[in-house]
């Protein structure tokens, strides 16, 4: 005879841009607290790759969010295999760094649709499927908080996903779905180096790149506590915030800001090669 009424109920959550430094990090705490996860990505070798390594409790569906076909399909597939979610983590993300007016229809497109976009129709797709007590979170940035030179697209689209978020999370109220958004600074990612690569700014060094394994802390603690929204580290989302309470005072801050930005990234790249 067995007994099955102790054992941990399993639950369901779907990440997206679950191949990247963030998302990939993030499947050994989520199968930890008892989820089996739903991986969505691009690449279909990297998304075996993860596969290979966790075991049965993964599924990898192979999808681009910036394309809304793509959404639709991988939305009814999880409907049809699983029927229901329980938490819903948007990890994918796409900046493109430069100034604006050098920017093509392609890497703006790209950008916002990914960002902003294709996360707002796959959380209308599997709102559905999602009960009371589910969750969803949106990995924001403090580049949502505060614009950002040179990635203007990034600014636009983080800017307006904190915004469908606090919305969504009015709407949801009534059918007990919390939505919480997590504002990290620059996070120590093969992102952050591409990024950096290509010219992006320099205040993502105005505090120390953030180990990976804190954000996905963050992201364990929004799927109890069910907070509205987070920041990492709060001193600079405290900062940020003072000084959006008079936007003007950006521009007379920003040299200093970016002084202080190059002097944290020498000492950045200083550590990596030692």
């Amino acid at each position: 005879m067995s007994y099955n009424i102790f054992r941990k109920q399993r639950k369901i959550a779907v990440v997206t841009g679950a191949t990247g430094g963030l998302g990939r990090n993030l499947i050994q705490p989520l199968l930890n607290h008892h989820y089996d996860i739903i991986i969505v990505g691009r690449n279909q070798t990297q998304l075996q790759q993860v596969v290979n390594q966790y075991g049965k409790r993964i599924t990898a569906c192979i999808c681009d969010i910036s394309r809304p076909e793509e959404i639709q399909y991988l939305c009814e597939d999880i409907r049809i295999r699983f029927g229901s979610i329980h938490a819903l983590i948007h990890c994918a993300g796409m900046i493109y760094p430069g100034a604006f007016i050098l920017q093509s229809e392609t890497t703006i497109l790209e950008q916002i649709q990914t960002n902003l976009t294709g996360t707002i129709l796959l959380t209308r797709g599997l709102v559905p499927l999602m009960n009371k007590g589910s969750s969803i979170i949106f990995i924001n940035s403090l580049g949502g908080l505060m614009p950002l030179k040179n990635s203007a697209l990034y600014s636009a689209s983080k800017f307006g996903l904190r915004g469908f978020a606090l919305a969504l999370s009015m709407e949801l109220k009534s059918r007990r779905i919390s939505v919480s958004s997590i504002f990290p600074a620059a996070i120590d990612t093969h992102m952050l180096h591409r990024e950096i690569e290509e010219g992006g700014s320099m205040l993502n060094f105005c505090s120390p790149p953030l180990p990976v394994h804190a954000v996905c802390r963050t992201i364990i603690k929004a799927l109890y506590q069910k907070k509205l929204e987070y920041y990492l580290p709060r001193s600079s989302a405290i900062q940020i915030k003072a000084m959006m309470l008079k936007p003007a005072l950006i521009k007379l801050l920003m040299p200093i800001m970016e002084r202080i930005g190059k002097k944290g990234y020498k000492e950045w790249n200083k550590s990596r090669n030692l």
